[in-house]
């Protein structure tokens, strides 16, 4: 054997040779004995458990006399080491073997010495160091691992391996804490072959893998025997899972699969396929069949769909493996595929007079629920088909919907889209609009199919029939003969409208309201084109036209429509308007009275021209041009010529007669000198019922929200500016977390110059501008930017250096031409100050008014209150709110509580705070509420009598009770959950109205 180290301890004892010196008489020599011990250290490395490792040492006599070895004696008694020597007599030149066993019996190192003795004179002692390693003991396993492959959890499977033992220690079987493994406890006795069987009993789905250890001792590092196994739940995987099937529309079927494989260690037999659905149905014969292990079988499967929407069910396929079992077989299919309905399927137009047309509108829709239908085109056919026509599909009743539009090409009665249009289940409706023109009296008959991708019924058919009879020449009056809209700015629009009445005959038939010439696209019918109808002796229509020029500059067109006269068929009504820049600014820039109920008087409806030039400017002449009918009255106004300086303006006041029943539009002209034609100010009302209202709302885009902040700059108004930058950085907070596209300006309200104590470039007078006049900082904030808290909290530093709180007229200045539609204030000689951007024509708008004090702006609230109802069109004034932080009492202000800045507020929708209350976060919460989402809530103009009989439609289809109610607080139409009306949505709230108060 060998050993560790090459050193070499020499041990010896010297044999000294003492001679007498020269001068003694008698000499003695001596010799003394010498030894060599080749090392003092032996070391076994390491060495397993239970065996054996053996190492010599040789003891050599290097001397010339003999010596006697005594004894070579282990110092420790190490139960691991065993010594092995001769004692005796060493010649001089003899080799004697020391023999050193090490039989490990625990782990780790261990060490022992031995002590030599001889006898010789010096009697030298020297020591001999053993050491080595004790490891685990030697086994060897048949096979090496344990797999237990797949089996169901509960159930349990055992495998057998041969251990065998090489070390002479009996081992003991060490199993893994709280597993599924589990074996015996035997003894493996010790140089021997054991048999030993392990059991796998999952109780859980997984993977497990540990080791079965064999030890020779307690604390002894165990020799590890690998074992794994996997758990599933049942027996099958199946592929795919769920089973995937073909949308169907409800009352068809449809077929898919899937395929079983059996993925565990034992072969497993089907017994039957029991669906939780009667609607699906197992189409394969497995009942009976075995499945090896790793075999696999098809399944197929039926769905009958009986109702829409998802069907999600299983199959339980039972079968017997250790035991009877079930494996679930998840099921997906889906009850209503996209499919094409039609609503009504006929359509009868009775009697039509020859050379008049009736139309009807044809809703298509989705019955499905698992997806977009798509709608391809129509096609004609029949006998009478010259006598039918079909629009453009389009959505919605709002005014003038877009209308897709048909290939290049097509021609009725062939009519295939440009491109296929989805058409969402739900709610979602296409719509088109079928016409019947009779040319000559008889009976007419056809049908139209609609086609799309419906895989079960890609057309569905619509049977038209119509009647034509003859109907004597119509007799009309149109008022006016021509629509003349003066001068608009480029930029902007403007609504006036014709009357057409039936002076004398049983029945005019008028057909074919559009615009012939648009004029380069300026002018429109803001309800699009209106297909006719009936007019009966001594009744009338009115009908709206816009002009919105694209280009600066005059404009000519003309809308037509055909009646039935022999003689003159076609009906023009020449059209003509401009667009050029004008000193003369409307504010707001149209008159809108709305309905109105004969028996309530209207309110009369105010407004201001207003110089927005730099330069002086005479207004030579006001009147009210030729409408549809003489109801409107200019009831205030200023004498003319007059002059107006840079900025001055005057109020006007027009007053509504209500006599006549229907829509009325009427033109008021103010010519400048030097202009090239009047500035238009349209008139607008209609006139209802006594006792009914029929209010309209048009719902406008979601999360978009402008904010004006007029802010009071007096001298008492340091606190409301200091609670304003301590609310900023939460109002910014929370519009991001709502999502809200927020834009934010601040003005003060001063509208004249102070002093230089106000910052801001203005001194102190903004007049509407935008803080700061000057432009040092962004003056229109995005809630978007990094620093918009920062930004927000310096706008309102606004300074303390006015006298007088004017809110309400620099709101109005700060909305209006020509801030609102400039850059750059034409008046003044700061650059850039005008406050174009600050609205967005899609966003609502929300104005905060903060003052300690009420307004002294000087014309009546209600003037501001229309301005306001008017600044985003007909039909939206729901989308403007104004909100008051204003003394409410319990507090010293500047002023006591007044009735102007919360009039404003309450008339407008917004709330009114009391300026005094210690933290403003909470009304800046409500505002950024207000704008969140699609709005939810439409206030009405006046309250209902019974609420109970209020009428809510949404694109004329009639909303059911449950899906509206009346907030009587908000006094107005609040819509529930899901049904709130999508963008571009016309809503119309008709009831019995108490007259509001006279003022």
């Amino acid at each position: 054997m060998g050993h560790r180290g090459h050193w070499a301890r020499t041990w010896s004892v010297w044999a000294c040779l003492l001679l007498a010196g020269c001068h003694e008489e008698q000499g003695l020599q001596r010799v003394r004995a010498s030894g060599f011990l080749d090392t003092t250290l032996v070391d076994f490395g390491e060495v397993p458990m239970g065996e054996w490792r053996e190492q010599q040492v040789r003891l050599e006599n290097t001397g010339y006399v003999p010596f006697r070895v005594e004894e070579l004696q282990l110092l420790e008694q190490h139960p691991s080491f065993v010594l092995e020597f001769a004692p005796g007599t060493l010649r001089p030149g003899e080799v004697r073997a020391v023999t050193l066993r090490f039989h490990p019996v625990q782990e780790g190192e261990q060490q022992s010495r031995a002590r030599l003795t001889t006898d010789a004179d010096d009697k030298p002692l020297d020591e001999l160091t053993a050491r080595g390693t004790g490891g685990p003991p030697r086994v060897e396993f048949r096979p090496g691992a344990l797999d237990f492959e797949t089996l169901e959890v509960d159930s349990d499977r055992t495998l057998s391996a041969e251990v065998v033992n090489h070390s002479d220690l009996p081992l003991a079987v060490r199993l893994p804490d709280a597993g599924p493994f589990g074996a015996g406890a035997p003894v493996v006795p010790p140089l021997s072959s054991f048999p030993l069987d392990v059991l796998y009993g999952p109780s859980r789905v997984g993977v497990d893998v540990g080791t079965v250890g064999f030890t020779a001792c307690e604390t002894c590092t165990a020799v590890p025997l690998p074992v794994k196994g996997r758990a599933v739940p049942h027996a099958f995987a199946f592929d795919p899972s769920p089973v995937p099937f073909p949308e169907v529309p409800v009352h068809q079927s449809t077929r898919s699969g899937t395929t079983l494989t059996n993925i565990t260690w034992r072969p497993v037999t089907v017994d039957r396929l029991a669906p939780s659905d009667p609607a699906f149905t197992p189409l394969s014969p497995l009942s009976g069949v075995t499945l090896a292990p790793g075999e696999s079988r098809p399944l197929e499967l039926e769905f009958a769909a009986r109702t829409a929407g998802n069907a999600l069910a299983q199959v339980d396929i039972h079968y017997l493996s250790d035991r009877p079992r079930v494996a679930p077989l998840p099921l997906d299919a889906r009850g209503g595929r996209p499919s094409l309905a039609l609503s009504p399927v006929t359509l009868d137009f009775g009697e039509v007079p020859v050379g008049g047309q009736a139309a009807a509108v044809v809703l298509l829709t989705n019955t499905g629920t698992t997806g977009p239908l798509r709608f391809l085109g129509l096609r004609a056919a029949g006998p009478d088909l010259e006598t039918f026509s079909a629009s453009r599909p389009f959505r919605g009743e709002a005014p003038n919907p877009p209308e897709l539009p048909w290939a290049a090409g097509a021609a009725w009665p062939t009519l295939p889209l440009l491109q296929p249009e989805p058409i969402a289940p739900g709610a979602d409706v296409l719509r088109v609009r079928v016409a019947f023109a009779p040319l000559r009296a008889g009976t007419f008959n056809a049908t139209l199919t609609f086609q799309s991708d419906d895989l079960f019924f890609p057309g569905r058919t619509l049977t038209l029939t119509g009647q034509g009879r003859t109907s004597g020449p119509c007799s009309y009056l149109l008022r006016p003969g021509a629509l003349d809209f003066g001068v608009v700015p480029l930029g902007t629009g403007a609504v006036l409208g014709f009357h057409f009445a039936n002076t004398a005959v049983p029945e005019c038939a008028v057909k074919d309201i559009r615009v012939t010439d648009d004029g380069g696209g300026a002018f429109f019918l803001p309800g699009g084109q209106v297909p006719g109808g009936t007019v009966p002796q001594d009744s009338a229509f009115s009908t709206q036209v816009a002009f919105r020029p694209r280009t600066g500059g005059v404009a000519t067109g003309e809308v037509t429509f055909t009646v039935n006269s022999p003689t003159a068929p076609t009906v023009r009504l020449p059209l003509r308007g401009r667009s050029d820049a004008s000193c003369l600014a409307a504010v707001p820039p149209w008159l809108d009275f709305g309905p109105v109920r004969t028996d309530c008087p209207p309110l009369p409806r105010r407004g201001r021209l207003v110089n927005a030039c730099a330069g002086p400017l005479t207004v030579s002449r006001l009147w009210l041009g030729e409408g549809t009918s003489a109801q409107f009255r200019l009831s205030q106004a200023p004498a003319t010529p007059l002059q107006l300086g840079p900025g001055e303006g005057f109020e006007l006041q027009v007053d509504y007669a209500r006599d006549v029943m229907g829509q009325h539009y009427t033109p008021l002209f103010a010519q400048a000198d030097g202009e090239a034609g009047p500035l238009l100010v349209p008139l607008l009302a209609e006139t209802n019922l006594p006792g009914f209202n029929e209010e309209r709302f048009a719902q406008g885009n979601p999360d978009q929200l402008d904010v004006l902040f007029v802010v009071s700059n007096s001298s008492t108004a340091r606190t409301q500016q200091e609670k304003l930058r301590a609310a900023a950085a939460s109002f910014v907070r929370e519009a991001r977390a709502r999502g809200l596209d927020v834009q934010v300006g601040v003005t003060s309200t001063g509208l004249v110059p102070a002093g230089p104590a106000c910052p801001g470039g203005a001194l102190g007078g903004e007049a509407g501008r935008l803080f700061p006049v000057d432009g040092s900082r962004p003056r229109i904030l995005s809630g978007a930017g990094p620093d918009a808290a920062t930004l927000l909290e310096q706008a309102f530093g606004l300074g303390t250096c006015h006298t007088l709180v004017q809110g309400l007229e620099a709101m109005r200045a700060a909305l209006s031409a020509p801030l609102a539609t400039s850059a750059d204030d034409p008046r003044t000689p700061q650059p850039g100050d005008g406050n174009l951007g600050l609205l967005r024509p899609s966003a609502r708008l929300a104005v905060v008014l903060v003052a300690d004090e009420d307004d002294h702006s000087g014309f009546d609230p209600e003037t501001y209150v229309q301005f306001l109802q008017s600044l985003k069109g007909p039909g939206m004034g729901h989308r403007v709110s104004a909100w008051a932080l204003v003394p409410q009492g319990g507090c010293v202000t500047a002023g006591p509580p007044g009735p102007r800045f919360r009039a404003v507020a309450e008339r407008t929708g917004g709330l009114v705070g009391n300026v005094c209350q210690g933290s403003y976060a909470g009304m800046l919460s409500a505002v950024l509420a207000s704008a969140s989402g699609l709005q939810e809530a439409f206030r009405l103009a006046q309250p209902p009598a019974d609420p109970a009989a209020v009428r809510v439609s949404v694109d004329g289809r009639d909303m059911p009770a449950g899906t509206w109610r009346y907030d009587e607080v908000q006094q107005g139409v609040r819509f529930t959950g899901s049904n709130v009306p999508r963008v571009g949505s016309t809503v119309t709230v008709s009831y019995q109205a108490v007259c509001p108060p006279p003022p």
